[in-house]
């Protein structure tokens, strides 16, 4: 499952944007997330998307 999934702080330092502005676009609906108990999860196809 963790091959489908980047964690906020990963997806933070591939962008270089701070962990606030990634939880704000997921507050926002611009990127998707899904939450697994305590932790937001981003999947790669975003990442993979955007770059």
């Amino acid at each position: 499952m963790d091959d489908y999934y980047m964690t906020v702080k990963e997806f933070c330092e591939r962008l270089q944007v701070s962990p606030s502005t990634v939880y704000r676009m997921i507050k926002n609906h611009m990127i998707p997330a899904v939450k697994f108990g305590r932790y937001w999860k981003i999947p790669r196809s975003v990442f993979d998307s955007i770059h």
